[in-house]
């Protein structure tokens, strides 16, 4: 974890969009769900939001999210974060186009910081009536 503390997740949450107000950096996290519904598999969710709030690191960090059913990873996307210190809340905003699901199922968003697991949140995805 190059010398420093491994960050404590603190937040991940799944929305339609976070909303960034441009004079303050307050954001606004709009229409948070856990459940997607599909008519059929597989399929695309257009779009979609994942909130992460980290804490507890110094320095510059890779971060990564990773979507995954079971141990096939679908999605993975990321960059590097600058933690200014252990005591300030860093939060990240990934925003994904095009978002596979290819079965009925429990999905999860996992957070990686230099490669190593911090935390994750599930979902699940499920077949509706037609």
């Amino acid at each position: 974890m190059n010398g420093t503390e491994k960050p404590i997740g603190v937040a991940i949450i799944i929305c339609d969009r976070v909303i960034t107000e441009a004079g303050t950096g307050n954001k606004t996290i709009v229409s948070t769900f856990n459940n997607i519904g599909t008519k059929s598999f597989p399929c695309i969710h257009s779009n979609m939001s994942v909130f992460v709030a980290l804490s507890n690191s110094t320095g510059v960090k890779p971060i990564n999210l990773l979507l995954k059913l079971g141990d096939k990873i679908l999605i993975k996307v990321g960059g590097k974060v600058n933690f200014p210190d252990r005591n300030a809340v860093v939060e990240i905003i990934f925003n994904l186009v095009g978002v596979p699901f290819l079965e009925a199922g429990v999905y999860c968003f996992e957070i990686y910081a230099d490669e190593e697991y911090i935390f994750e949140s599930r979902f699940n995805v499920t077949k509706t009536e037609e």
